[in-house]
């Protein structure tokens, strides 16, 4: 694929691009739904927070390498990997605008909202940089990696797992563009977590990286989690919509 830019690794420009268009589309969109200055930018540190330390961290952590005076360390950063970026990044801005701001729902769809787009820049860089790719296939649209690659095995025919998590980013905002209705406001994030929770835990079953040991003799700690929120978002979605029925049946008065 194309590992480096020049000089520059093609996954860090992408990611750093990544952490970029969360910035402005965080503006933009609190903008658009006039939220205060202080929500937009604690979840934009948020995500910088995340994707940069938080995933960091978790990833060592899950490596049983967790060590914080590494983390001073360039070498640290350019030998290990990340992982749990987005896990970190709601866990940090959820409480946070809910804290922060009495306009609870429209905080909770603007810490969604600004996912999909940054998210497919991190995973077009795990393409070009060969890393989280997947399992061997001889499906017509397989891809094969260089031997520059980073962890896909050169010359083997592989799923491209990173490009089916851009697909699913893409089938994320076809959902987003159809929840303009008032009902549906404060819900993003619910659709977001049912969608890519269900998703990457299918798409991991193609994935061909070592992701560590298994559990439940089948389920990774990646699909655990993701079917884990999915499963969360579905009941808070049925319990919404059940509510949004009943508000609706009841009588008006003159």
């Amino acid at each position: 694929m194309w590992p480096r830019t020049g000089p520059v690794v093609t996954y860090g420009l992408l990611y750093l691009i990544g952490i970029v268009l969360h910035f402005v589309l965080s503006w933009r969109i609190a903008k658009r739904h006039k939220l205060r200055r202080r929500v937009w930018l604690t979840v934009r540190v948020c995500y910088l927070l995340a994707m940069l330390v938080g995933a960091k961290l978790l990833y060592d952590a899950r490596h049983h390498q967790l060590d914080l005076w590494a983390l001073w360390q360039a070498e640290r950063w350019l030998s290990s990997g990340l992982w749990g970026g987005l896990l970190a990044y709601f866990a940090l801005a959820v409480p946070a605008v809910i804290l922060l701001t009495p306009r609870r729902p429209a905080g909770l769809d603007l810490v969604a909202l600004t996912v999909p787009m940054p998210w497919m820049a991190a995973k077009l860089g795990c393409f070009l940089n060969g890393c989280c790719h997947g399992r061997p296939c001889s499906l017509p649209w397989a891809v094969t990696f260089p031997p520059a690659a980073r962890t896909a095995p050169p010359g083997v025919p592989l799923h491209p797992t990173q490009l089916y998590e851009v697909g699913l980013m893409l089938l994320v905002l076809l959902v987003f563009s159809r929840l303009k209705s008032a009902r549906w406001e404060g819900t993003k994030l619910l659709w977001f977590l049912l969608l890519y929770g269900t998703g990457r835990a299918a798409t991991d079953f193609l994935r061909g990286d070592t992701e560590g040991p298994l559990y439940l003799g089948l389920l990774s700690l990646t699909q655990l989690l993701s079917l884990a929120a999915a499963a969360g978002a579905l009941l808070l979605l049925v319990a919404h919509a059940h509510k949004g029925d009943r508000c609706a049946e009841l009588p008006h008065e003159p």
